[in-house]
């Protein structure tokens, strides 16, 4: 035979309840908190989703690709010929704070000149499977790469399709905020850069 509780047991029970919810929100508002910090701090520190604007980079990189971009910088991210790199706009046309996508074709000490359309570093072509198959026919004057500084380019070539070191000159390194890993959208074109 079934007793029932006694009556002083009985309020206990919704009570434990309660708390037992209580404690259920604050750990979820815990995590949450602890999520967004950490969020926060990858987007901040370690990596971050650009979005690829104009054509300066065509045929790699589209208007509307994805890239996900590692923003350590240097020794932990040490950059690299080829690298497409993340720049803030040394000259940004309308004043306000602006990023460029281009690619690193000089490093420290490098001397690179365009002649005809083709990139010479140190002398040497440069085979570039990734440019523009129809390069526009400019020279430019060979330029030493400063310790410190990178020679960046678009990839597309054609005349005024890129604000790159063309314009204005090799790039401090500290105005170099990540590197693009990886393509990730579209899917059809995802892979690493």
């Amino acid at each position: 035979m079934m007793t029932e509780p006694a009556a002083a047991e009985r309020p206990l029970e919704p009570e434990r309840r309660r708390a037992a919810r209580r404690r259920e929100r604050s750990a979820l508002l815990r995590t949450a908190v602890v999520v967004a910090a950490v969020v926060l701090f990858l987007n901040r520190f370690v990596l971050n989703l650009s979005i690829v604007e104009g054509d300066s980079m065509r045929p790699t990189l589209h208007p509307g690709d994805w890239l996900l971009v590692s923003r350590l910088a240097g020794d932990a991210l040490p950059i690299r010929l080829n690298d497409v790199v993340i720049l803030q706009d040394p000259r940004p046309e309308d004043g306000s704070p602006g990023y460029l996508v281009k690619r690193v074709v000089g490093l420290p000490g490098d001397l690179v000149e365009l002649r005809e359309g083709k990139l010479l570093r140190n002398g040497l072509p440069v085979a570039e499977l990734y440019a523009d198959p129809v390069p526009a026919l400019e020279n430019f004057q060979p330029v030493q790469v400063e310790p410190g500084h990178y020679f960046v380019l678009g990839d597309n070539r054609q005349w005024r399709a890129s604000r790159d070191s063309r314009t204005f000159g090799a790039v401090d390194e500290s105005d170099i905020t990540g590197r693009a890993e990886l393509l990730l959208w579209p899917f059809v074109h995802a892979g690493r850069l």
